[in-house]
């Protein structure tokens, strides 16, 4: 997939409107126009930066049809019954099923957006505590890579809790006091989008993001270390 096909506002508009309509008989009618328009182009940029972010982890999925969401959403485990998505997204990330917990850089289109990130996929109790213990351990490289990640125009985002953890550097409270942790970038410029434009954003934002996806590599690998079986 060495070419992207560009996604244009149109594309958007339908897969904005599909949702609307939410029915199976406007879906199976642009079912085409929907993939071509929309899934296609993801799997292209998947295709293109997934095994130049290999370079961070070479455990990281390369294969696009497994890194790109599906329009069609599964209903089984929510309360939202709707059938179909207006977002769409990639995961760059190791296979989900077998390295839950373990970083990812994202990717996301939306009628009126696109947005990426890195974050942890996964945030149990004793994965945060470690996430927490490498800030105290490793506190000058995470300053680092929190200024570089906010270089790049990303915001942190996260859950936190309501009272204080114990141990917190001075000035970092908001970063550590954290069930979920990542940064997201996010732009309103849907031209971008409609040629290889975006593969020069996506690739200037990932490169600012690489500290912290490392650093959170390293915090999921002490995590599993401490908890072998």
């Amino acid at each position: 997939m060495a070419d992207y096909n560009g996604i244009t506002r149109d594309a958007l508009f339908l897969l904005a409107e599909n949702r609307f309509r939410d029915s199976r008989s406007f879906y199976e009618e642009h079912k085409e126009a929907l993939k071509q328009g929309v899934t296609v182009p993801l799997r292209q940029l998947a295709g293109i930066l997934g095994p130049e972010l290999q370079s961070l982890d070479p455990l990281m999925c390369t294969v696009p049809t497994k890194m790109v969401s599906r329009i069609r959403r599964d209903t089984r485990f929510t309360k939202d019954q709707s059938l179909y998505r207006d977002h769409m997204w990639i995961m760059f990330m190791r296979p989900k099923h077998e390295w839950e917990n373990y970083p990812a850089f994202w990717f996301e289109v939306a009628p009126n957006r696109y947005s990426m990130g890195v974050g942890l996929y996964g945030h149990t109790p004793g994965l945060m505590q470690t996430y927490r213990e490498q800030i105290r351990d490793h506190e000058t490289a995470f300053r680092a890579a929190v200024r570089e990640a906010l270089a790049s125009g990303a915001v942190p985002y996260g859950e936190r809790y309501k009272r204080p953890q114990p141990g917190c550097p001075a000035g970092l409270e908001a970063l550590y006091n954290c069930k979920d942790f990542g940064f997201i970038y996010e732009s309103s410029r849907l031209e971008d989008l409609a040629d290889e434009t975006i593969l020069g954003v996506i690739r200037d934002c990932y490169r600012q993001l690489a500290p912290t996806f490392r650093f959170l590599l390293a915090v999921s690998d002490d995590y599993f270390s401490k908890n072998a079986n």
